[in-house]
């Protein structure tokens, strides 16, 4: 299995969203029933995907907030691709761009047990908590736990198969 990391282009956003869908993720305008949704676009200019075969098997992107601030928003790998490396690969890319730009500290949130122990195994701290504006993400889990990541601990080689 070979996978390709690339930028997202505007061609892909049906694809990414359903893979966003898939764990209820994706974002929302606002409405009557969620004036505040948790995320509202994807930006293209600020998203990865990986492919296998051309087929989008994960998607990974940011916000950047400040020029050294960014959040983690959007990651989401297709569950036959679980344990592969593609959520690795799409991170680090993510991770390179964002510190490109002048990005020096990382904060996201997460709700899924196993996402937040992923993301803690590659040097990301838990720094809180945050209630959910809305069912969002994992339905039963009513909080975010908020993460953050030093980009000047990332090491400077970047070994990807694109950019």
């Amino acid at each position: 299995m070979t996978i390709a990391i690339r930028r997202m282009q505007p061609s892909d956003l049906a694809p990414v969203m359903r893979l966003l869908a898939h764990w209820n993720i994706a974002p929302l305008a606002p409405s009557r029933e969620v004036p505040v949704p948790e995320r509202t676009e994807v930006i293209v200019d600020n998203t990865y995907v990986a492919l296998d075969d051309e087929q989008i098997v994960g998607v990974c992107s940011f916000i950047q907030h400040s020029p050294h601030l960014a959040e983690g928003a959007s990651l989401g790998v297709d569950p036959a691709y679980h344990g592969r490396g593609v959520g690795d690969q799409l991170a680090l890319a993510v991770r390179h761009e964002m510190r490109a730009r002048g990005v020096r500290t990382i904060r996201s949130e997460s709700d899924r047990p196993e996402t937040i122990n992923w993301l803690v195994g590659r040097g990301h701290r838990i720094v809180g908590t945050v209630p959910k504006r809305h069912a969002f993400g994992a339905p039963d889990i009513g909080q975010w736990t908020v993460l953050e990541f030093d980009l000047d601990t990332l090491p400077e080689s970047r070994d990807l198969n694109s950019g």
